[in-house]
């Protein structure tokens, strides 16, 4: 079984969709995901996030609240 990671510019762009599509500027969502509002400019000067800040990312994408109007658009 062969397993795919995600690269750095993968989940950068991930952030990047996140981030329009909750009109979050990318300083709030490195505060708000982990702690550091700094992360989205240190991800464009290629420097790489480790396994565990990755998942970290991820779980917080994927745990966020979502606006009635998502939820409306779900259904």
């Amino acid at each position: 079984m062969v397993t795919t990671l995600a690269s750095d510019a993968d989940i950068l762009a991930q952030i990047d969709r996140f981030c329009s599509k909750h009109a979050l500027k990318p300083s709030t969502f490195g505060r708000l995901s982990i702690g550091d509002a700094n992360l989205i400019t240190n991800l464009k000067a290629d420097r790489s996030l480790t396994l565990k800040t990755a998942r970290r990312i991820v779980d917080f994408m994927a745990s966020y609240p979502t606006t009635p109007i998502e939820q409306k658009e779900a259904a």
